[in-house]
């Protein structure tokens, strides 16, 4: 990208986040407040608990726990009235609300209210063809890969995904996406024309968004993945990079609160990584497996310092691991997309399809829990914003210098 342009869209940028923070609401502990809002991403059931994200009409988010009945989905309009708590989360301050008062709004709804509807009544189809189909926590980890749904999935094997590095696997997050589609481009290259394979790779971002349940962060991911995949089929990497930083542009314009969005760093620098950083080539030949944990490394090298700010731990076995179960994700996708498909029209059909994913599964499941018992896990008490700024300063004069040689 143009030098100038670059600075050009920094200037707006800083002005934009000058006028949005300065004209921010201040949310003190305990205050009471009401709101209407849109659930974007489906309720996460926790002992007996629901546990719902809703946005204020400043843009701010809420995490609200309350009660199990009733039980509210993707989708659902509602009044919420009650006090707003802040608390500390991963070393960010977030508000949240302990079982306040919600009602469900019955205004008439329009396109988009029946759409996510439509969406949510379709996801509660499939999740319930999955849990009749397989045992826990086949089950739970299918739907996880597939919706981002982590539905009755054991403390113990979460635990393990946590442990291992592989838990983005099944949170539908930017860095998924990000790496399902660098895998179906890399994987169908090998017997397709790059332009098939790119394309191939939008679908399959476009096929996990819908199933995914079009939330916010995966709609984002898509956005970012698409432009860029579509600027690959052109073969210019410039182009790509420019459609990235436009897309974040756009973004960050629109809801300057992405800047602090794990989810928004991870999916923007995961594709960053993704486009330039080079593949070991040693490592390529492996195969799939190959191509799986380059896709992998590339994806760790960019996010490592978000991922260890905000999470305070990092997996040493996380790059083998991924390497050993990713490739098996997009083969899940697929089997397993069919699979909901079918038993839509007729359920024996659809789960006999679906029944064919057990044996990977299984494979998955031991990888994680072996390597889960062994642990490996680094603790980083705290990480410094200077830390970050000089790992991203040398990782980008790295790749200056391997580009002249």
């Amino acid at each position: 990208m143009n030098l100038k342009l670059l600075a050009f869209l920094l200037i707006i940028l800083s002005f934009r986040f000058s006028f949005f923070y300065n004209n921010q609401p201040q949310f003190t502990d305990g205050q009471q407040v009401s709101f209407e809002t849109a659930l974007l991403s489906e309720p996460r059931i926790v002992g007996g608990q629901q546990r719902l994200t809703a946005n204020l009409a400043s843009g701010n988010k809420v995490f609200v726990t309350t009660s199990l009945f009733p039980s509210f989905h993707y989708g659902n309009r509602l009044y919420i009235v009650g006090k707003l708590n802040k608390r500390l989360l991963n070393r960010n301050f977030i508000l949240v609300m302990y079982f306040p008062k919600i009602e469900e709004v019955n205004n008439q709804a329009g396109w988009l209210d029946k759409s996510l509807k439509t969406i949510n009544d379709l996801r509660q189809s499939l999740i319930s063809l999955f849990s009749r189909t397989l045992p826990s926590p086949s089950s739970s980890l299918l739907m996880g890969i597939i919706f981002g749904i982590k539905q009755d999935l054991p403390k113990d094997f979460s635990d393990n995904l946590k442990t291992t590095g592989v838990f983005h696997v099944i949170a539908a997050s930017g860095m998924n996406v990000t790496l399902i589609a660098g895998f179906i481009s890399t994987f169908f290259a090998f017997f397709l024309k790059r332009q098939i394979a790119i394309g191939l790779s939008i679908l399959g971002i476009i096929f996990y968004a819908v199933l995914a349940g079009l939330e916010a962060s995966i709609i984002r991911a898509s956005i970012m993945g698409i432009l860029v995949f579509s600027a690959q089929i052109m073969g210019r990497q410039t182009l790509a990079v420019n459609g990235l930083f436009l897309a974040g542009f756009a973004m960050l314009f629109l809801d300057p609160t992405l800047i602090s969005d794990i989810g928004f760093q991870l999916s923007f620098t995961a594709t960053l990584g993704l486009i330039l950083i080079p593949k070991i080539r040693a490592i390529g030949k492996i195969g799939v497996i190959g191509n799986s944990v380059n896709t992998t490394i590339a994806a760790q090298i960019a996010t490592l310092p978000i991922l260890m700010a905000n999470f305070g731990i990092y997996s040493i076995y996380s790059v083998l691991v991924n390497g050993l179960v990713l490739w098996t994700v997009p083969i899940l996708m697929v089997i397993g997309g069919i699979g909901a498909i079918a038993g839509l029209i007729f359920a024996p059909v659809g789960q006999l399809i679906i029944y064919l994913c057990y044996p990977l599964l299984i494979y998955f499941e031991k990888i994680v829990e072996i390597f889960g018992k062994i642990g490996g896990v680094i603790n980083v008490q705290s990480i410094q914003w200077q830390f970050i700024a000089a790992y991203y300063c040398l990782l980008i004069s790295a790749l200056i210098i391997f580009k002249k040689k």
